[in-house]
């Protein structure tokens, strides 16, 4: 094995040149992981009995306002704090018996936040303007990003009938979410990498099918059906 992936490794051919490239860079990122108990979503129109699984999907956040780092006298020098509040939107899929149709239910919206999470996020040194073809003037570029990366789940999710004499043959669903919220602090640098050029350009793949070909590129089928073991 360790000889099969050496092998594979030296068949690389080797970096031509040293370029300088400018990337966004992390300077620091920090996971946030919880699980929250989502608002009950009343009088959904299918019968409980109906019901054979319930999943969810399609999980964004809105962050309502600019987050703002700050920072303290009593940090180390480069750290900054952040907190936010943040919504979580996702979908509810219902599945159903033979005998009942699915539904795809919007779930109600969950308000979380984020509090006094340090990340590592120096000032940037220089003063950076850039200019897109000759009909503006330069302009500033904000050189400090916070990026954030969302992933969503339903962990358990309970569902009851409605009450009758308020949604009859309707029902009461309870999700309880967990989430992965990761925070990163980037900047725009130059860093020198090892390369091996321009990349090539790519060769398009012909969207004609030739179906006499393809049949002619097919395996041969069995003319029988397979035996019963062990004969």
């Amino acid at each position: 094995m360790h000889g099969t992936a050496i092998a594979t490794r030296s068949a690389v051919p080797p970096a031509t040149e040293i370029d300088c490239i400018e990337t966004n860079k992390v300077f620091d990122k920090c996971l946030v992981r919880d699980c929250l108990a989502a608002p009950t979503i009343f009088g959904v129109d299918i019968d409980p009995t109906c019901i054979t699984d319930i999943t969810c999907s399609d999980f964004t956040i809105d962050v309502a306002a600019p987050i703002i780092p700050t920072r303290r006298s009593t940090d180390e020098p480069g750290f900054v704090r952040i907190s936010f509040p943040f919504t979580i939107n996702y979908n509810l899929n219902i599945s159903s018996r033979l005998t009942c149709a699915p539904l795809i239910v919007p779930g109600e919206p969950i308000e979380a936040n984020v509090s006094n999470i340090l990340l590592y996020s120096p000032e940037p040194l220089a003063y950076i303007l850039t200019q897109q073809g000759t009909g503006d003037a330069p302009t500033p570029l904000e050189n400090t990003t916070i990026k954030l990366e969302f992933i969503g789940e339903c962990v358990e999710v309970d569902f009851a009938p409605s009450v009758p004499t308020v949604a009859p043959d309707a029902t009461d669903i309870t999700p309880i979410i967990g989430y992965y919220l990761v925070i990163k602090s980037e900047q725009v640098v130059q860093i020198m990498v090892l390369s091996r050029g321009y990349c090539t350009a790519p060769k398009c793949t012909d969207p004609v099918m030739d179906p006499r070909g393809d049949f002619e590129q097919r395996p041969i089928p069995a003319f029988f059906p397979a035996q019963r073991a062990p004969f």
